[in-house]
């Protein structure tokens, strides 16, 4: 229908009788939206390689049982590492520039505690494939290989010096932290698995390096450090003088050391700390020395804080010249200290002043870092500084064996030793697949420097992400008028004074209330949540509801590419594509 000028007879517009989606705009495009998964700071910082950011999605979602799931897929104890994990995730979460950063720690604490209480059960592996894999050690990490090996089909028997397994988890953190309950129920689901654990068996003297080799497919050792710290002072032979790690599993199995009523501690790591706490709760004076300022300390500051307010004193610049007494420790004389240049770790180097004073103690414990023991591996492996020389996946000089955890050169936290299992897991599957020329599928990783996920490794559960990307968004990449400001969910402790009378659990964990409102501060940064902000912006209607039933797709047909809706996008969720 056209309606003209009467006079001149010239069309003044013109009218359709079809609909407007006869005009395919689309064609006008030079550019178009693509929604996209970038990674969020938390993901690429978490040494386990969890998807927090879809974690934290579900859970706020009130989905806890597929969030546990989420966790599952990358880490076999999130109850344990929401109590024992330094949460480094936490540093780099984006809210912490908005207001504060996510509790993180406390709701994958929440969703751990749940699953133990409701008996959420993992999906049942594969058959064994005949395949065999020895794991040497029964630590996070040897424990973390075994758990993604046997969901890759493979069998695998785990070793261990110990009676029961768990490691460090278990003799080596006090129960006021990790409660042996928690960490004997997410071991129980590795059993229900499958895996197969050897408990008293020693390398060396219970189990031949060579006849393992020869009887398995391929042997991941996660050994841990336990070569004992030598002081180098005069005095270290003495009664009353303990080493750390020996001294925490005499706690851990309900045999305390008589430690008097004035402990010295060495050191000035979470082991450090550790024991310091510990000897508080024996009922002793503690003071903690180290040659270094605090400023230097390795130790988490949270279990710094938590010492200071159960009484335990700290002196700084402070390093052991001898051990004082006869027979039994009445005293240790420290050398007054300076710091210097940095040092190969980039701390300053202490040195000493020439000046030294003496401290009463009872009892002195070295809280140094042990180093592994690698006496019945140096003929056959590798070895370098601190370990066995190995690649980023646990490979090792010989293509059977991998190792991973204190062997391996990371950090010695459980977290860390969780990653260096699981990245010794996909090189093991390689391995075993295709032989001594085997190649690691590149798994996808979270940006640059992250850990993997092991969702493209092989695992049979249907990924939860689209498109996904390696690029990290930053706190500048969303669109923060559409988050509110709130302060975070603190950990709820005992009183000092109560802490000390026991080994009670020091902090305890959220209700379900306030982990769900925790979870919803999540900016869920890169993350598509189906808000529906690019659907109400759109002034095509281009944005249309996808037909497999998560998030929003893009109509091409009539999109012109004005990319509002990715200027509209909360979570960085989205980019524009230049047309070529």
């Amino acid at each position: 229908m056209k309606y003209v000028d009467r006079r001149t007879q010239t069309p003044l517009c013109a009218v359709s009788t079809q609909s407007t989606l006869e005009n395919k705009t689309g064609s006008w495009r030079f550019a178009r939206p693509v929604f996209v998964d970038r990674v969020s700071p938390c993901n690429q910082q978490c040494p386990a390689g969890e998807d927090i950011a879809g974690i934290l999605c579900l859970a706020g979602l009130g989905r806890y049982e597929e969030a546990w799931r989420m966790i599952m897929r990358e880490n076999p104890f999130p109850a344990v590492m929401g109590r024992v994990c330094y949460h480094t995730c936490e540093r780099s979460c984006n809210r912490g520039k908005h207001d504060e950063s996510v509790s993180i720690h406390i709701v994958e604490r929440f969703l751990g505690d749940l699953a133990l209480d409701q008996g959420f059960r993992i999906e049942t592996p594969p058959e064994p494939d005949g395949r065999t894999v020895a794991v040497v050690g029964a630590g996070p990490a040897g424990l973390s290989t075994a758990y993604f090996l046997r969901r890759l089909g493979h069998d695998v028997v785990v070793f261990d010096a110990g009676d029961l397994p768990g490691g460090l988890m278990r003799y080596g953190i006090p129960a006021y932290r990790l409660p042996v309950d928690v960490l004997e129920g997410e071991i129980q689901r590795l059993q229900n698995m499958g895996i197969r654990f050897e408990p008293g068996r020693i390398l060396g003297r219970d189990l031949a390096w060579d006849s393992l080799r020869a009887e398995y497919n391929a042997v991941f050792l996660g050994i841990g450090a336990h070569g004992k710290p030598d002081l180098g002072v005069e005095g270290e032979d003495l009664e009353g003088v303990f080493r750390a790690l020996d001294f925490l599993e005499a706690i851990n199995k309900g045999n305390p050391p008589d430690v008097g009523k004035n402990v010295a501690i060495i050191g000035g790591g979470n082991s450090a700390i550790d024991c310091a706490r510990v000897c508080r709760r024996l009922g002793a004076e503690v003071s903690v020395l180290y040659r270094r300022t605090e400023a230097e300390m390795p130790a988490h500051s949270e279990e710094v804080a938590a010492a200071r307010d159960e009484g335990v004193s700290f002196q700084f610049l402070s390093a052991p010249g001898k051990i004082l007494g006869e027979g039994r420790v009445n005293g240790i004389r420290l050398s007054r200290m300076r710091l210097g240049e940095p040092d190969d770790s980039g701390r300053r180097r202490p040195e000493s002043t020439g000046g030294t004073f003496d401290l009463d103690c009872t009892a002195v414990i070295p809280a140094l870092g042990e180093s592994p023991d690698k006496g019945l591996l140096e003929e056959t492996l590798k070895l370098e500084r601190g370990g066995v020389a190995s690649d980023e996946f646990g490979r090792t000089n010989l293509p059977d064996v991998f190792v991973g955890g204190d062997l391996a050169p990371i950090s010695r936290t459980v977290t860390h030793a969780i990653g260096s299992g699981k990245r010794a897991a996909a090189a093991i599957d390689a391995y075993l697949r295709e032989g001594d020329s085997f190649r690691i599928a590149a798994p996808f990783r979270w940006g640059d420097t992250g850990n993997i996920s092991f969702g493209s490794m092989g695992d049979p559960a249907p990924l939860t992400r689209r498109n996904p990307v390696p690029e990290i968004v930053e706190y500048e990449g969303l669109n923060s008028f559409y988050f509110d400001h709130r302060p975070a969910l603190q950990s709820k402790e005992l009183r000092a004074e109560d802490r000390i009378c026991g080994f009670d659990e020091v902090v305890k964990g959220p209700s379900e209330k306030e982990a769900l409102a925790e979870a919803l501060r999540c900016f869920n940064c890169g993350v598509c949540t189906s808000c529906g902000n690019c659907y109400i912006f759109c002034p095509d209607l281009s944005i249309r509801a996808d037909p497999g039933g998560f998030g929003y797709t893009v109509d091409l047909d009539y999109c012109k590419g004005c990319g509002i809706c990715v200027q509209e996008c909360p979570r960085g969720a989205m980019t524009i594509s230049f047309e070529e």
